[in-house]
């Protein structure tokens, strides 16, 4: 056979190769839709989705929910929901924390497809990121590499885990995934300008996701690098994404290099280094197992050795990234390093081919065939301990208690809240003030002018909330006791009281109290 002949067989293989990560990539957008929590309530989910229907509306602030002004101290932080800060200036308005660009995506699909489809973003967003865990392994190694690597990511708890929940952490990697497939496949083709010119705009569309992550599109540029031209065209394709960011910003926070999170002096610390350090590699291994480790052998096992040494530095890349952040203490912040997790599974596939390749013909494909399966059903097994197909059913809350705020609350109703502040927003369309933003001697006074301003005041307090709420207001108002029936328990974990209701049972009035519930498990 000459160095140039084409094994028989071969495009058959190929064909079925694509297929089967096509099936990976479906099933895992069947997963992402049938167990996705579809609920925008915690802080980054709000923030995410109603950040897209913001920018729907063709706003960029959220207005305040009351007529300003208002005499209560500090009114632009009581009117912020979950997951936005009080905007710049003194207008009230609200802005998100998060960046911009998946709910940009989002907002495109609520034009395109109305509200729920603002839920199937990430869903198909980590379909797109299996399947260029497919092209990344089948360049490195050969179609069964690309196939393991596709399948094993799709199992990865982490992975999981972000692919069911509104937030940005799936999207971040696919969109770096697919910039790195375009940069490897600009490498001799005959348009190689032009598909290198396609991985610096989904480069660019990443930052808008991630903006701390901008430094990662030196890799696709390297990548692209062996033709000058592709290079530049892969630096010019990054000019809209940063521009847009920086445009948003500026335009959201006052500054182009400004975020919703604040300082980044407060965010990032050396002295965040060592503590991370400790925890994100743990953190990784105690999910994964240690043999998501094997993927860092790849450049002296794939066929482009270049290539593989700088996806391995794509990785290393956005572990350093988060170093100096804010330090966390649960391992679902493995989230953060997903885009570079999903490098080193995706290496680890083509690691695995490898060393099945080593092995007489007849068996390899079994063993890596067995190896995936293995490795992919301990993953999936741990992400059900890890209550991934349970999210769905534990953030219900916030669903159901936007719908009851919607369908049994007067239209007149203020509901003040703390991270359920989202939800009512989002579903029910009331406005909100954050119980954690007034002034512990306020509560009565504040509550006081909203009924002279006709409006009628709730609480929603979650379960874990209810003794902050009890300490802050103690010894300022009576309401801090909470000691009156609920107008509603959600799940048994958000109870809705009417601030009214409390002098109506001591009066000896009878307070009903709705129960919503559901199958959590």
């Amino acid at each position: 056979m000459t160095p140039t002949a084409v094994p028989a067989g071969a495009p058959a293989a190929a064909r079925l190769a694509s297929m089967a990560a096509l099936a990976v990539a479906l099933a895992t957008l069947a997963v992402g839709i049938a167990w996705n929590t579809a609920a925008a309530g915690g802080s980054d989910s709000h923030c995410y989705a109603g950040q897209a229907r913001m920018f729907a509306g063709g706003a960029l602030t959220l207005a305040p929910p009351i007529e300003m002004p208002v005499p209560w101290p500090g009114a632009a932080a009581t009117f912020a929901p979950s997951g936005f800060a009080p905007g710049p200036g003194a207008s009230g308005a609200s802005v998100p924390l998060c960046p911009p660009g998946l709910s940009l995506m989002m907002a495109a699909a609520l034009v395109i497809g109305g509200e729920r489809a603002i839920f199937l973003v990430v869903p198909m967003l980590g379909a797109l990121a299996v399947w260029c865990a497919f092209l990344i392994g089948r360049r490195l190694g050969s179609p069964a590499a690309g196939v393991a690597s596709a399948a094993l990511l799709a199992c990865s708890p982490t992975f999981l885990y972000q692919l069911v929940q509104p937030m940005s952490d799936v999207p971040a990697a696919a969109l770096w995934l697919a910039s790195l497939a375009l940069a490897l496949c600009s490498q001799g083709h005959s348009r190689a300008a032009r598909v290198a010119l396609g991985a610096g705009v989904l480069a660019g569309a990443a930052i808008m996701v991630r903006p701390n992550l901008a430094p990662l599109a030196l890799i696709p540029v390297l990548l692209a690098l062996p033709s000058r031209a592709a290079a530049l065209a892969t630096i010019g394709g990054l000019v809209p994404g940063v521009a847009a960011v920086a445009g948003l910003q500026a335009a959201m926070y006052g500054a182009p290099g400004r975020t919703g999170y604040g300082d980044p002096a407060t965010l990032f610390a050396l002295g965040h280094v060592m503590p991370n350090l400790a925890r994100y590699p743990a953190w990784v291994a105690a999910v994964h197992t240690s043999i998501v480790a094997a993927g860092l052998l790849a450049p002296f096992l794939s066929r482009i050795r270049s290539q593989a040494t700088l996806l391995v530095a794509f990785a290393a890349l956005v572990l350093a990234a988060y170093l100096p952040y804010v330090v966390f203490d649960d391992w679902w912040y493995t989230r953060f390093l997903l885009p570079g997790l999903a490098v080193l599974i995706v290496l680890m596939g083509v690691v695995f081919d490898a060393a099945a390749r080593r092995l007489p013909r007849l068996v390899r494909t079994a063993a890596l065939l067995c190896a995936v399966v293995a490795l992919g059903g301990l993953w999936v097994s741990r992400a059900q301990d890890l209550e991934v197909f349970r999210l769905q059913a534990l953030e219900r809350k916030y669903v159901e208690l936007g719908h009851y705020a919607s369908a049994s609350l007067p239209p007149s109703a203020v509901v003040i809240a703390g991270q359920a502040t989202g939800a009512v927003r989002f579903y029910a369309g009331r406005p909100t003030l954050s119980w954690d933003a007034i002034e512990p001697a306020w509560l009565d006074r504040t509550l006081d002018e909203l009924r002279r301003r006709g409006h009628v005041p709730y609480f929603a307090i979650e379960a874990w909330e209810l003794e902050p709420f009890r300490s802050r207001f103690r010894g300022q108002s009576a309401l801090s006791a909470l000691d009156w029936p609920a107008r509603a328990t959600i799940g048994n974990v958000i109870f809705v009281y009417a601030a009214g209701d409390r002098a109506r049972y001591l009066a000896g009035e009878h307070i009903p109290t709705t129960r919503i519930s559901w199958n959590t498990k």
